[in-house]
């Protein structure tokens, strides 16, 4: 017995589907991603939004954000890997992959989109904490002038080059199979 041949508007539909999965599935870790920075971040960015609503003077959000940023940043960065691995979790469930055999066999697309993740996740963090929230406590009286973050324009860029580098080739590779 000879498989039906599908006709060619229901390819297309395929086809169509198949685009908006894969569009998906990029948004999808782009999303935790994004997630993730903002969350490893929170230590620097709480001071500006207690400033910001007047819960606190500059003095007072100083000094919270010395004590988030230096006794509990590792908290925050772990926190952020924690969250990152659960979102990973339920995208790969969702994905379709809930046994250990059919990780095995997808072990490869497991770790490159974990891995693009994190990438992207470390360059958003760097974006996020270092040019963005640094400057933006600045502009709010911070004094966090006195802070010299000039190395994170130039390491988000390698950063965030990488991960594009990786995305273009992995999706690139997998759209030719």
């Amino acid at each position: 017995m000879q498989p039906m041949e599908v006709p060619a508007i229901d390819k297309g539909r395929e086809s169509a589907a198949g685009q908006q999965a894969a569009s998906g599935e990029k948004k999808g870790f782009f999303l935790i991603s994004l997630l993730a920075g903002l969350l490893a971040g929170l230590c620097c960015f709480t001071p500006i939004v207690i400033v910001l609503l007047g819960l606190a003077t500059l003095s007072a959000a100083t000094s919270l954000g010395n004590v988030l940023y230096g006794n509990y940043a590792w908290y925050f960065r772990a926190g952020a890997l924690v969250f990152l691995a659960l979102a990973l979790w339920f995208y790969f469930r969702r994905q379709g992959i809930c046994t250990l055999n059919q990780a095995r066999r997808q072990r490869n697309r497991i770790i490159n989109t974990s891995l693009l993740a994190l990438i992207f996740a470390i360059g958003v963090y760097i974006v996020w904490t270092y040019i963005i929230v640094q400057y933006w406590g600045i502009a709010e009286g911070l004094p966090w002038a006195q802070y010299d973050e000039s190395w994170a324009i130039p390491a988000a860029a390698v950063v965030i080059g990488i991960g594009v580098l990786f995305y273009v080739l992995r999706f690139r590779r997998s759209r030719k199979v």
